[in-house]
């Protein structure tokens, strides 16, 4: 764990933080196989009915699915219908 990542826990914990919030993580929730919603993200790399590809903390998120539509975008938050087949982590090095 980086010392910044280590300081981060450190201030999430002592303010009773959510730690994805004071790290700036992302957080996904899924609702069933039709709703996902994004927080932190860091962009839309890609849009398409059948994949959406988010910019996330660390690389990116990968959506796959049919008749994916984007209901709702904020600066940091998304949010995703359709019919959800996959949702992939990409870690980028």
């Amino acid at each position: 764990m980086s010392n910044r990542e280590s300081l981060s826990k450190k201030i999430a914990d002592i303010f009773d933080l959510p730690r994805d919030l004071v790290a700036n993580s992302f957080r996904l929730t899924v609702v069933g196989r039709r709703q996902l919603f994004v927080e932190n993200h860091k962009g839309i790399i890609l849009y398409d009915k059948e994949l959406i590809r988010l910019k996330v903390q660390g690389g990116e998120v990968r959506i796959s699915g049919a008749e994916l539509q984007v209901r709702t975008v904020y600066t940091h938050e998304i949010y995703i219908e359709g019919v959800i087949k996959n949702i992939n982590l990409e870690v980028l090095q």
